[in-house]
């Protein structure tokens, strides 16, 4: 046996302990240290980063369904890390979907040893080169979560949502956009798409969360964003929760580099929860006293949810007012990020056409600092 330095790192996942005892079998090689399982999901991911696996061996079958998400996450989050996927049968549409997110190998069990070991070199070899030819910073295999919140009624908060959301994906993250405003949520007027499902309908058809049934009811935007629209009518808010909003995070979490969520202008339960699950809460005012006064009282409930530490104040619709920056910071008691400047014309315009400031005007004073906005986030 090898040093395990000179060995290559082999970590399995799969829930089957049946494939567990046969897998483990066949890593028996000087070629190879067997560093251990995992389940599927998100402790797949984490795992796979602590140990520092040089190759994953991902069980596909039946009830394995995050199997190509791990995958894809792996390839995008972890390069060093090959992907091989083991399956019982050799099914054209898995292995074409297996290699669209970067698997190296599918693999059909029962496999003889020395076969197994040969494919398990070859990947990591592979993988090995991509990694020292990839300029790129690598990216934290966790999603940054963001709440955009407003107290008052038209203060930006979809316009801002949408847009951060399409600026982060032209910058070439994975991103997710949840319309959390569940009565009288917009967020697919803005994009211009006709959701066929929505958060409301996930909550009332199914009682799993998983990520395929996840992205089932999630629309495709044309920038690359995936959207979970808000319900079609006002009254099926009441059968979603702030347990509901919790599961939707946590399942989503592991598979986009970012995830927007839309809120509405109450502290209600989907907000609080909302905001528990975010790593950063985007706190809107614009300069009245109306609204800062409303931000003054929100700050105070959140803080004694002790979410303070989570707020990014941003001003928008920022303009020549009696009220300064100076003045909203100092009434609550925190620096301004950023400043959007206030341009209804090019923003209505935008919002009747269904195309996001940021694509359809970027260089404009409002998108430009849109999209600003999108490399502040991404700085934090």
């Amino acid at each position: 046996m090898g040093d395990i330095m000179d060995q290559i790192k082999v970590m399995a996942v799969t829930d089957n302990e049946e494939k567990r005892f046969e897998i483990k079998s066949l890593l028996n090689a000087p070629e190879i240290a067997f560093v251990g399982f995992s389940k599927a999901g998100i402790v797949a991911i984490e795992k796979a980063v602590s140990l520092r696996a040089n190759v994953l061996l991902i069980y596909y079958g039946e009830g394995e369904t995050e199997a190509i998400e791990v995958a894809e996450r792996i390839y995008t989050t972890l390069p060093g890390c090959a992907v091989i996927m083991l399956c019982d049968a050799m099914d054209i549409s898995v292995v074409e979907r297996a290699m669209a997110v970067g698997v190296r190998k599918v693999i059909c069990l029962p496999v003889e040893q020395k076969n197994l070991v040969e494919n398990i070199v070859m990947a990591f070899n592979m993988e090995k080169a991509r990694a020292l030819n990839d300029t790129k910073v690598v990216q934290s295999w966790q999603s940054k979560i963001i709440t955009v919140f407003g107290t008052k009624g038209g203060v930006g908060k979809t316009t801002i949502s949408v847009n951060l959301a399409v600026a982060l994906a032209k910058s070439g993250s994975k991103v997710a956009l949840i319309d959390t405003d569940l009565q009288f949520g917009d967020v697919n007027v803005y994009l211009d798409i006709e959701p066929k499902e929505t958060i409301g309908d996930l909550v009332q058809e199914r009682n799993t969360f998983d990520i395929e049934t996840l992205k089932s009811f999630m629309m495709l935007h044309s920038s690359g964003v995936s959207v979970l629209c808000g319900t079609k009518s006002p009254e099926f808010a009441d059968f979603i929760t702030g347990d509901h909003i919790d599961k939707i995070l946590n399942t989503l979490r592991p598979y986009f580099d970012y995830i927007i969520i839309d809120s509405s202008t109450k502290l209600d339960d989907i907000s609080i929860a909302a905001m528990d699950g975010s790593d950063i809460v985007l706190m809107l005012v614009s300069l009245d006293i109306v609204t800062i006064r409303n931000a003054k009282i929100s700050m105070d409930v959140i803080e004694r949810l002790q979410q303070k530490d989570k707020i990014r104040l941003v001003v928008n619709r920022d303009f020549d007012s009696k009220i300064s920056v100076k003045d909203v910071q100092k009434i609550l008691g925190m620096p301004v990020i950023h400043r959007i400047p206030s341009d209804f014309k090019t923003a209505v315009s935008s919002l009747n056409k269904g195309i996001p400031l940021v694509i359809d005007t970027p260089r404009s004073p409002i998108g430009s600092t849109l999209l600003k906005l999108g490399e502040i986030i991404k700085a934090q």
